[in-house]
């Protein structure tokens, strides 16, 4: 109510200033008809045509005040006709939070508040690095993501104060003790189903979420970092890929060939992954930041679970990886093999690279075991010694032939045996999707029993999250396969 009342004392304010750039204006004409100084009536046409400009961008600023304060006054009368509201619907503006998500409608003046308020959450958020508030804000901006405002309302239900608080001691307490207004913090995020299939657990605040807030697991899982990576909340992705249009020059009035492309429709599933992790009794009473803790350790074990599924996953209740689904993309036609069998030499190097298509050149970089960077590196000599360890782009990652290598461990390093996938080397972005789902929740499992069925005096943390990967485009890159 509060904030309607600083809106009518804004509005007073803008009308009071127009009327008296409309009043300054009109007592200006009244001076103009003073034909002898020219120079003085040209100024006073200029001062009154400012002063009638200003009075039109006060008019212009007034009628949206005037509809700003209509659409509050008409969500605050559905808020007064509905029962249990649990918070105010309008707010301060120091606030974001202070807004009733399950009473605001979905009309296109509410999504653009709640938009702002969730973009003003996550800008004041005092626990959050610039690199994870510019992610955040990324995701806002993607209308993929946000639909409707969706990643806006799970932000503004799961980043409010008294949801925080409720979620700490719902994932370190088997009977937690919740205020009412901690009750009705849960109760929203639960009735708003932010995304589908969130009942079971707790979601977590969206400043511990891995699936929203950006961490550090590029390091950990460099598919991550070069892949084409997309926050949704659906189930299923579908796609339409091609090799492109079929261009070509002609003379005047010949008639133009078709160039219709061959269109493929690519599919990431989205799966499910989880993790439990076991505490003492002792633990909780001793550690006061457990739940904030905990959310770090599996924020670790989705960054290592990830890394090795999106390299070798199967796509079978797991992402497609890249190496597997690159293999068997298009029967196996971006696989080269090296030239001798269970070896591998300089002339592979130059092989695998020269085997990508010229239209993924400009993005093209390679990933590889480490001990196969190493073997790579061992060819340069004192004739080639440029291209394998001269820093090109002065990016500070040692390229191969001029473009950047990126280290996955996950991948194969024998280069003796037949049928290993030793390197990959293309437009891994164009090549390879991976898509998050919004949300990871997690529930506390309050008592762990022994093989007698005893307590054991431990309890459990069980986490739960979704997404999916796949080689949507796998023209994009070209894979190194030891020869048998």
């Amino acid at each position: 109510m509060k904030y309607l009342e600083i809106l009518r004392a804004k509005l007073a304010e803008l009308t009071t200033t127009r009327d008296a750039a409309i009043a300054e204006a009109e007592a200006i004409a009244d001076l103009i008809g003073d034909e002898t100084d020219t120079e003085k009536r040209d100024a006073a046409i200029a001062d009154g045509d400012a002063a009638l400009e200003r009075a039109k961008t006060l008019t212009d600023e007034i009628k949206l005040v005037e509809e700003r304060i209509g659409e509050l006054e008409a969500i605050v009368e559905r808020a007064h006709n509905a029962k249990d509201v649990p918070f105010s619907v309008v707010t301060t503006p120091d606030d974001p939070y202070n807004v009733d998500l399950r009473a605001a409608p979905r009309n296109e003046a509410t999504v653009r508040d709640i938009n702002e308020r969730a973009f003003r959450a996550v800008a004041e958020e005092r626990g959050l690095g610039d690199d994870r508030k510019g992610r955040a804000e990324e995701l806002l901006r993607d209308q993929r993501t946000n639909r409707g405002g969706a990643l806006a309302r799970h932000i503004i239900a799961t980043g409010r104060p008294e949801y925080r608080s409720a979620w700490g001691k719902l994932v370190t307490s088997p009977q937690p003790l919740l205020s009412a207004e901690e009750l009705r913090a849960v109760e929203e995020v639960r009735a708003l189903q932010i995304t589908a299939d969130s009942s079971g657990g707790y979601l977590m605040p969206f400043t511990l979420d891995p699936t929203i807030i950006l961490t550090n697991n590029g390091a950990v899982n460099p598919i991550r970092e070069v892949a084409t990576v997309r926050t949704v909340a659906t189930d299923n992705w579908q796609g339409v890929s091609s090799a492109g249009v079929t261009a070509s020059y002609a003379s005047e009035s010949t008639e133009v060939g078709d160039g219709t492309p061959t269109l493929a429709q690519p599919n990431v599933k989205i799966e499910q992954a989880h993790a439990f992790v076991p505490f003492t009794v002792q633990a909780e009473d001793d550690l006061a930041n457990l739940a904030e803790d905990v959310a770090v350790m599996f924020g670790d074990a989705k960054s290592r679970l990830e890394a090795l599924k999106f390299t070798s996953g199967t796509g079978t209740n797991e992402p497609a990886g890249l190496i597997a689904a690159g293999v068997a993309f298009n029967s196996g036609s971006s696989v080269v093999n090296t030239a001798g069998s269970g070896a591998f030499v300089i002339g592979d190097v130059f092989s695998l690279q020269e085997a990508l298509p010229a239209r993924w050149d400009a993005n093209g970089v390679w990933m590889m075991n480490k001990k196969v960077v190493n073997k790579i590196r061992q060819f340069g000599t004192a004739n080639n010694y440029f291209a394998f360890m001269t820093d090109l782009k002065g990016d500070g990652r040692d390229p191969i032939l001029g473009d950047q290598v990126y280290r996955n461990s996950e991948m194969d390093s024998d280069v003796t045996t037949a049928g290993k996938k030793i390197a990959v080397y293309g437009d891994i972005g164009a090549a390879y999707l991976i898509l998050d789902r919004i949300g990871l929740s997690i529930e506390l499992v309050p008592h762990l029993f022994g093989a007698s069925g005893r307590p054991t005096g431990q309890r459990g943390w069980y986490a739960r999250w979704r997404n999916g990967a796949n080689v949507v485009n796998g023209s994009a890159i070209r894979i190194l396969n030891v020869k048998s």
